[in-house]
């Protein structure tokens, strides 16, 4: 397994700044979200071959690769106008990701929230939001089918795709070699099932385990009776848990942190690679 990072976790950053500071942690592998990049024009219609090159020869230089695209945008977004606008960026990430080294394209499943696309909405389970959803993912997927790339699908409590079960319902819809997950069990916790984690864990791994492409590696806490998802080692993930059914479902698995700010990264890098090694020595 190889441990890496999201590269929004660096915040705002020029090209060469950011895989600076990449490399002054030691990480060789990454998931690049474009639109962090401040001297790069990843807006619709700008991407280009020789752009994608340009970035990850630069990547190369510090010895680092970029598996996965990460194109998050809100898949269902109430208005048609912004909707269309993601669906293109995403489209277009896919048409070029492997000039970037990548073989996948990770996106989440939206909500009808217009303010944040990473709050609830009371009906995002709709069925009606479950065919737009469907109707999306279909046209994603034929053209990541047309350009040999995987599209990665993330759920998330507050999306539409907020359980184990209904991500597996959309796999078993799209049953394509193409369509794949991100894992990310944090995404499935929430206040409702936090006292039964490694059940919650466990559920998301039999039904979807066979499908990762990539995960990631966060945590998650109460404060001021509110859950948030800060760095891992910082909260109440098992994570001796998480890794074990990680690494007997995928055993190369790239394994990128996230929501870790640059003063935290060794604490973080330190406490999973700890994890990994008393796992691994004891195989």
């Amino acid at each position: 397994m190889r441990l890496g990072v999201l590269s929004s976790a660096f915040g705002v950053k020029s090209l060469h700044e950011l895989t600076t500071a990449m490399h002054r942690y030691g990480f060789r592998t990454t998931q690049v979200n474009l639109k962090w990049i401040n001297d790069i024009d990843s807006s619709p219609g700008k991407l280009s071959t020789g752009l994608a090159n340009y970035v990850a020869e630069t990547f190369d230089l510090r010895g680092i690769r970029i598996p996965s695209l990460g194109c998050y945008t809100n898949l269902i977004h109430p208005d048609e106008t912004e909707r269309n606008k993601g669906i293109r960026r995403i489209k277009e990430q896919i048409r070029f990701a492997r000039d970037f080294g990548s073989s996948s394209v990770a996106t989440e499943t939206g909500t009808l929230n217009v303010a944040n696309q990473f709050e609830g909405h009371a009906g995002n389970q709709s069925e009606s939001n479950w065919k737009l959803l469907s109707d999306i993912v279909s046209e994603l997927l034929e053209e990541a089918e047309k350009w040999g790339v995987h599209l990665a699908l993330e759920g998330f409590t507050k999306n539409v795709i907020n359980t184990p079960e209904r991500m597996q319902r959309m796999l078993e819809q799209f049953p394509s070699s193409h369509l794949g997950i991100v894992m990310d069990p944090c995404n499935y916790i929430d206040e409702t099932n936090m006292d039964r984690q490694e059940a919650v864990m466990d559920d998301a791994f039999e039904r979807l385990g066979d499908s990762i492409l990539l995960a990631h590696a966060k945590d998650y806490r109460m404060e001021d009776g509110q859950m948030i998802q800060p760095a891992a080692g910082t909260g109440l993930l098992n994570y001796p848990h998480y890794l074990q059914r990680l690494l007997q479902s995928k055993p190369h698995i790239q394994l990128y942190l996230e929501h870790v700010r640059e003063d935290q990264m060794f604490q973080s890098l330190g406490i999973v690679n700890n994890h990994l090694g008393k796992i691994t020595a004891n195989k």
